[in-house]
């Protein structure tokens, strides 16, 4: 398995990982800013005749190292690159060591020091290894600088100890901050994936149940749904006392429609008219395709007047429609309506009111049929 995460998950992992590195920058920066000046006391105690000129040092490192705290605590380059900052600081504080050691007739005590900062870069952060790299470089560069300039020889047997110390810890440092990279990397790439592939997962199962709601030809509700709102809507009628209205219509002649233009063509005629249906009614009203040339729409808190004025308003918007190469006319809707107030809003029954009105109205066709009187055809 690679470090590399596939390219569908880099932006979701890069994401994780500034954050994570922003947050061990300032934890590192900070406790470098902290313990850096503390050691003037170590200094006082094992090199007196130079802890003046250390602390002097000290001091003059420190500023810069506050500044990239800041940086990386208030600026948008902390939340961009907060590896650049922490190497920075860390930076700071090997060049500062590396001039100290020596000067310094303590030498172990301080390459201690000068290791601490890249077991930290190896250890603590979180960034590329090629951050420790490049420490361990400033590392190497800074003590080769402070070995040369010294006013005084470096022991050569001190310098092979230090070059010797200093090489084992930026080999472990480096391959520390390598191994935990490459693990880490993969913890944070399977854990985004798995998110991934659950939010694909939720997003399968929404468009199921939308689909298991949904007639696939027209995108209307299907007659599964529809029960069940209408079951809901009557029982919230029943129990609040309002008033529901079904309207059920059908295409006339759709059989013709079918004959004529293909199925193709039906498909269409019912998209069409579908996309009119529910281009007229409320947010919270429902149209359905219960099967065939079958639509159907559910108003809650109607009254009947409001219903066939509805009704009225589809029947005239499906004329309008007409089909491809016939024109305003070549499609028309027969339509029954059914209102029922609290008590009576009982699903089957507004559903057998409204298909006898349905039948009555298809008598003549392009009709709106609502009551016991007999439909007059309009246009």
């Amino acid at each position: 398995m690679t470090t590399d995460p596939s390219p569908p998950y880099r932006p979701a992992v890069e994401q994780d990982r500034l954050a994570r590195a922003r947050e061990s920058a300032l934890w590192t920066s900070g406790l470098a800013t902290v313990v850096v000046p503390a050691w003037s006391g170590f200094d006082w105690l094992l090199e007196p005749q130079v802890a003046r000129d250390f602390l002097v040092l000290r001091l003059a490192c420190l500023l810069p190292m506050l500044a990239a705290l800041w940086a990386l605590w208030r600026l948008p380059l902390g939340r961009r690159q907060p590896e650049l900052l922490a190497c920075a600081v860390l930076a700071t504080v090997q060049a500062e060591i590396a001039w100290m050691v020596p000067r310094a007739e303590h030498t172990e005590f301080y390459l201690l020091g000068f290791t601490l900062p890249l077991f930290a870069s190896g250890c603590l952060m979180v960034a590329r290894p090629v951050w420790t790299g490049a420490l361990v470089v400033v590392s190497w560069t800074s003590f080769g600088v402070a070995v040369l300039t010294a006013p005084t020889a470096m022991p050569v047997q001190d310098v092979l100890a230090s070059t010797f110390y200093l090489a084992t810890a930026s080999v472990v440092g480096v391959l520390a901050h390598y191994q935990r990279f490459r693990l880490t990397t993969r913890m944070v790439t399977a854990r985004v994936r798995l998110e991934q592939e659950r939010e694909r997962t939720r997003a399968l199962l929404a468009r199921l149940d939308r689909l298991s709601h949904e007639d696939p030809l027209t995108g209307l509700a299907n007659r599964r749904r529809w029960d069940a709102e209408l079951a809901e809507a009557c029982a919230e009628a029943r129990r609040t006392g309002t008033s529901l209205a079904v309207v059920l219509a059908d295409v006339d002649r759709f059989k013709q429609v079918n004959d004529r233009y293909g199925h193709s063509g039906g498909d269409e005629a019912l998209r069409r008219i579908a996309g009119a249906l529910t281009g007229r009614v409320r947010a919270g009203d429902v149209v359905a395709r219960l099967g065939g040339d079958e639509l159907a729409v559910l108003l809650p808190g109607t009254d009947l007047g409001r219903a066939v004025a509805l009704a009225e308003q589809l029947r005239v918007a499906a004329l309008e429609l007409g089909l491809p190469d016939a024109g305003p006319g070549s499609l028309t809707l027969s339509l029954g309506v059914a209102v029922a107030t609290g008590r009576d809003a009982v699903p089957e029954l507004l559903t057998v009111e409204a298909d006898a009105h349905l039948y009555r109205a298809k008598a003549t066709r392009n009709a709106v049929c609502a009551g016991p009187w007999t439909p007059v055809p309009v246009g």
